[in-house]
């Protein structure tokens, strides 16, 4: 299993060190900041279970997808980066609510839906794929996992309710990082 997610601490190191080198992590979505949040999403495999024929330990192929226009969609180099022979990473615009519970394990809601992010999460109630955004308040408001950046250093905030309901389980080493649990 340490074979499989070596790649990733390869790739965490090169987004933390790019990211803090010069010009550190930007709360106005600068690249670098998103290849410190691409690094964390790719982490997040590691420390979420996904039920049934969606368990990571069943295939071979792992969908991020992203809704909206984000500094993410930039960062695909951090998943191609940590894919193996047996684990392709793929990180993919989604422009269908329909398809993204087919095939997504993960959704990355850009700031730019926040005026549709209750209709996104409304759509997803239920369906295991784990909601991400660094859009403000995003796991208050019933998104799995929210990005936060506080003194220059992201941060998460983990809402444990949603991803319950859909039949996933976030480790508790995941949890003990997170700045804030919510659990409604």
């Amino acid at each position: 299993m340490l074979k499989r997610f070596l790649p990733f601490g390869i790739a965490l190191c090169l987004a933390c060190v790019s990211a803090f080198a010069p010009s550190p992590a930007r709360a106005d979505g600068g690249s670098n900041e998103y290849l410190v949040k691409a690094a964390f999403i790719y982490n997040f495999i590691k420390y979420v279970e996904w039920p049934g024929d969606k368990a990571v330990s069943a295939q071979s192929n792992i969908d991020v997808c992203v809704v909206g226009q984000s500094g993410l969609n930039d960062a695909g180099s951090v998943f191609t980066a940590a894919s193996t022979p047996r684990l392709k990473l793929t990180l993919t615009e989604e422009k269908s609510l329909h398809a993204i519970p087919r095939h997504c394990h993960i959704l990355f809601v850009a700031r730019s839906e926040e005026d549709r992010l209750d209709k996104i999460l409304a759509a997803l109630k239920g369906k295991p794929v784990l909601t991400v955004s660094d859009i403000g308040r995003f796991a208050e408001r019933g998104g799995m996992i929210g990005f936060m950046t506080e003194d220059n250093k992201i941060k998460l905030v983990i809402n444990t309710r949603p991803a319950t309901v859909a039949g996933m389980r976030i480790d508790a080493q995941l949890l003990e990082i997170a700045l804030k649990v919510i659990e409604r």
